[in-house]
């Protein structure tokens, strides 16, 4: 045999040899087809599934999808099964939380309020000639369009709003988030609080519940319920957002002839141009607060907002029920917080405690016997250190409330009560 055929005989052999080995290396692998038995695989499925082989052994021989997916095969022999995986027709709401379930029980009773309001203008040119006696004077308005939010509190049609959002109103009108578009009338205004009462008529109201705000706890959480930017929407669904309690009882520094804010929950919730008169809503899916106003250099929500606590509303509510409107406490006195220098010049030793400049004559204040120029040192026994202290507590103090004091006079030392009056 020649050479050739010696080395071609060779290199044949050596590749019919490595093409067996790569059959066989491709089979053992699985490319080709497993060559394990399904005995081999019930270890593997066993371990995927917190069992154990000798159980699935014993539970009888599953293919690969049945092992994974069939909810009896992940559960153990003996153990109990979950039925609400199983059973039809479980609970709809098993699945909700707190959040969703309260949207549901208050958004119905929210309502978008469309404002006709009156604004005052002046126009350079009449007013000159007024000026020159040309024309008569006389004010002139002009009609503007705003929106805002309510909720329905009462099946009689109650709804709370804010002030600012009916203030010199000529017409009201709120829309469902069902489509049912109802005239409102102003019952109340309260621009100490910045709430109004509108009233409604209309047959199956939807009603929210009321509630204080006693229990709510910072950090938890509120949905804040409303119509922003109401007139770019073009269905009459309400808006929800979702926030925490971030502040209670914040009080809002304020300029002069400002609304004063004190008392105010503050929420992280978005509360936009619209959401003015909205309800802010616990998981409960009680109305806690009414939302007012935001702090944003843009008009956007940048995430501080505020709302009038539910408590306040409640007083302002029962005061309308009981006698058609609301009974605002009356002082009827001035005065100006002692300082070192002028407690030296008035001869004190004591520089706690502020000067009664006026008092009104048959005021609250008169009757408790405060007179211009007595030093009142204490009130509801907390010491006149502070006017913005004692302007929080005339601010939530109610109609018949006795508010204990300590005064000087003359040097000496005595002590009366503030029986507040309409």
């Amino acid at each position: 045999m020649s050479r050739r055929a010696i080395w071609i005989i060779a290199v044949a052999g050596f590749l019919v040899g490595a093409a067996a080995g790569l059959v066989i290396w491709q089979t053992a692998t699985g490319r080709f087809g497993p060559l394990r038995t399904e005995q081999e695989t019930q270890p593997r499925v066993a371990s995927r599934n917190n069992g154990t082989a000798a159980e699935e052994s014993a539970a009888g021989t599953h293919t690969r999808a049945e092992s994974l997916t069939s909810p009896a095969a992940r559960t153990a022999p003996g153990a109990a099964v979950d039925s609400s995986v199983t059973r039809p027709g479980a609970g709809v709401d098993a699945d909700r939380n707190p959040i969703v379930l309260a949207t549901r029980k208050v958004a119905p009773a929210v309502v978008s309020i469309d404002v006709v309001q009156q604004q005052g203008v002046q126009d350079p040119g009449l007013l000159l000639m007024e000026r020159m006696g040309l024309v008569p004077p006389r004010n002139r308005y002009r009609n503007v369009r705003s929106m805002g939010s309510g909720v329905i509190i009462s099946d009689d049609g109650l709804v709370v709003t804010n002030d600012h959002v009916v203030e010199n109103a000529v017409g009201i009108q709120g829309t469902l988030s069902d489509g049912r578009q109802l005239e409102a009338h102003l019952l109340e205004e309260v621009p100490r609080y910045d709430l109004a009462l509108l009233q409604v008529a209309g047959d199956d109201l939807p009603v929210a519940q009321l509630a204080s705000e006693e229990n709510l706890q910072i950090g938890e959480w509120v949905i804040a319920i409303g119509s922003p930017f109401g007139y770019l929407l073009a269905d009459t669904q309400p808006t929800v957002t979702v926030g925490v309690v971030s502040a209670l009882n914040r009080d809002i520094k304020r300029s002069e002839g400002e609304r004063a804010y004190l008392g105010m929950i503050q929420t992280d919730a978005a509360i936009n141009p619209g959401n003015s008169g909205g309800p802010l809503v616990d998981t409960r899916g009680d109305v806690v607060g009414i939302n007012t106003f935001i702090f944003s250099e843009s008009g956007g929500s940048v995430g501080i907002g505020f709302a009038v606590p539910a408590s306040r509303v409640l007083r302002v509510v029962d005061d309308v029920r009981k006698y058609g409107h609301y009974r605002e406490a009356s002082l009827g006195f001035a005065l100006r917080l002692l300082v070192p220098a002028l407690a030296r010049y008035l001869g004190l030793d004591n520089p706690v405690g502020a000067v009664v400049l006026d008092v009104e004559k048959g005021s609250p204040v008169w009757e408790s016997g405060l007179r211009p120029g007595d030093i009142l040192r204490t009130i509801d026994g907390d010491p006149v250190d502070n006017l913005d202290r004692l302007y929080r507590l005339f601010y939530i103090a109610k109609v018949g409330d006795h508010i204990p004091f300590t005064a000087e006079r003359d040097g000496k030392e005595w002590s009366g009560e503030i029986v507040l009056a309409e």
